[in-house]
């Protein structure tokens, strides 16, 4: 008498351990996205204090030009690049590493005239709504490194709204 598994017996246990992997993989990436989607309303909320700080001490918020904040160096002028220092012309340090996205996308800084700002990101839980910009993006504001994706959160000033 032969002792063993049989052929269907086999692909039983095949059948089950693949549907574990997929499930198990699927949790695994869902929990990445929303991990980077809290780093990034983390980093959007630090900015936000950073820039209440400037505003505290200059009256105004920074300019932003194509979506960089223009408030560091010499004149309270020159670019803040994503991923730098956050410091003004006196040596004042507002932020010592402004935040770059965790991942393929970035931030989106708006203030045309210093008296408000918006600044944008874009969640990849395409459950999470944001704070008031809609889930298809907002219009115009483009959150990706190459091509166009649309940001889908944001925070402005109290006088105005994402």
């Amino acid at each position: 008498m032969k002792k063993g598994f049989t052929l269907i017996e086999l692909m039983v246990v095949m059948v089950i351990l693949s549907i574990l992997t997929v499930i198990v993989t699927g949790t695994l990436a869902s929990s990445s996205r929303r991990g980077r989607d809290t780093r990034r309303k983390n980093d959007v909320r630090a900015v936000e204090g950073a820039l209440e700080a400037y505003f505290n001490d200059k009256g105004k918020y920074p300019t932003g030009v194509n979506g960089v904040m223009t408030g560091c160096g010499t004149g309270d002028a020159q670019p803040c690049s994503w991923g730098s220092q956050f410091k003004d012309s006196k040596g004042t340090l507002y932020m010592v590493f402004i935040p770059t996205d965790p991942s393929i996308y970035k931030y989106y800084y708006v203030s045309a005239a210093g008296t408000n700002y918006q600044l944008y990101a874009k969640l990849e839980n395409t459950l999470d709504a944001g704070n008031g910009v809609s889930q298809t993006g907002y219009a115009g504001i483009n959150c990706g490194n190459s091509g166009t994706v649309l940001c889908t959160y944001g925070v402005a000033s109290t006088n105005i709204s994402p």
